[in-house]
């Protein structure tokens, strides 16, 4: 879909324009039950700023699955030609206004930042669900819902969200790679690692991929498959945690370690903690060599 149509209001400007233009005949010919209140008896005399809030939830009573495009609210304000002054004082006119589909989602973002600003991460999270409903290959907005889902600890629902983008879009390396983390937050290294070697994205351009790929693989005491993937990453950038990565590989199998390990010690950025156990290991390193040394002498 290259354009869409947003009737502005969600849909509730039509519902009050029918509401005031036949409130009379609504009382009169559609008698409802204490239980059952119609949406014209609730929107007849609502403010303008209630208006949007009720639609949609009456919307979403009669429809609770039904994906709804955000509000963009620009209304224009004129008489309607025909309309007595006994029915109804004035009407709206619906503006209709066609947005591209970047327009559509730079919207949806403004009105998520909005909500965040306001601290309502409930309202954000709904924007974005809403839009992904008319739009499910919106992968930026996928992984937005699916962050703000994590940051409250929601992490089945994050699962979920990014699962069902994979589904859609099996080689999209983002939405594989936020899963993987995920997985691997909840200790879950084997599992992550299977994740990411079902996709090949291009090493070039996805270095994070791989570096979490390595680390998964070196966690899941895949040393061999890590090994090979640290050393692929180190042709491209000498980062001090991927040479930490793999010496630890290279010892875990028995192997010298000394030269990836003097490389770590070397590099700048590097932590605190891994630079004092790297220091550590290379004292280790060269006691045991001395202590060889002075038996063989």
């Amino acid at each position: 879909m290259s354009m869409i149509t947003v009737v502005l209001g969600l849909l509730a400007i039509t519902l009050l324009s029918q509401a005031r233009a036949q409130a009379t005949e609504s009382v009169a010919n559609n008698p409802v039950t204490n239980n059952q209140v119609a949406i014209t008896d609730l929107m007849v005399n609502a403010p303008e700023a209630e208006l949007d809030a009720l639609a949609r939830q009456y919307l979403q009573q009669v429809a609770p699955n039904a994906p709804t495009p955000p509000t963009v609210t620009h209304r224009a304000m004129a008489p309607s030609a025909g309309v007595t002054t006994k029915s109804v004082a004035s009407s709206l006119d619906i503006s209709e206004v066609k947005l591209s589909r970047k327009q559509w989602l730079n919207e949806v973002n403004r009105q998520a930042d909005t909500a965040l600003a306001n601290n309502n991460w409930p309202l954000a999270e709904v924007t974005l669900a809403q839009a992904l409903g008319e739009f499910s290959d919106a992968h930026k907005l996928r992984l937005r819902l699916a962050s703000l889902m994590y940051g409250r600890g929601a992490l089945s629902q994050a699962s979920q969200v990014l699962q069902q983008g994979l589904h859609l879009a099996p080689q999209q390396p983002d939405l594989r790679l936020t899963l993987a983390r995920l997985l691997a937050e909840q200790g879950r290294y084997s599992a992550a690692l299977q994740l990411l070697n079902e996709a090949q994205p291009p090493l070039a351009e996805h270095l994070d991929y791989y570096s979490l790929k390595a680390d998964m693989a070196r966690r899941s005491n895949q040393c061999h498959q890590a090994i090979t993937t640290y050393q692929q990453l180190l042709t491209h950038s000498r980062v001090g945690a991927w040479w930490l990565g793999l010496g630890l590989c290279q010892r875990e199998l028995g192997e010298d370690f000394s030269s990836a390990f003097l490389q770590a010690r070397a590099s700048a950025d590097l932590g605190q903690a891994s630079q004092r156990f790297v220091e550590q290991q290379l004292t280790q390193l060269q006691q045991g060599e001395h202590n060889v040394q002075t038996q063989a002498n």
